[in-house]
């Protein structure tokens, strides 16, 4: 299954090339990761406050390997090159406590 996101001029964004449905986590894992990178850049503080929330609500559905996913825009470790690592779960715990 090929899932292309646009601009609404219609250039290219992302594609993803995924293999079956119950693939698309990384797909929204992408979508969020790149929603919170535009919150902390531009979203003011009352946007900002609202990440810690968001990633808890992530971890809630998905499980704790989502936040670390949500790092490497939706990709497994395995498939991102990158060993398992507690470290980038900190990295989240320290973005959502800046964010307050």
């Amino acid at each position: 299954m090929d899932v292309t996101i646009k601009k609404k001029s219609g250039k290219i964004v992302k594609t993803f090339a995924l293999r079956g449905a119950h693939n698309i986590d990384q797909v929204l894992l992408w979508i969020w990761r790149d929603l919170f990178v535009s919150m902390s850049a531009s979203g003011g503080r009352r946007g900002r406050t609202k990440i810690p929330q968001m990633l808890v609500d992530i971890e809630d559905v998905l499980g704790w390997q989502a936040l670390e996913r949500l790092l490497h825009g939706g990709k497994d470790r395995e498939l991102a090159g990158l060993p398992l690592s507690f470290n980038n779960l900190s990295i989240l715990r320290v973005i959502g406590e800046r964010c307050f």
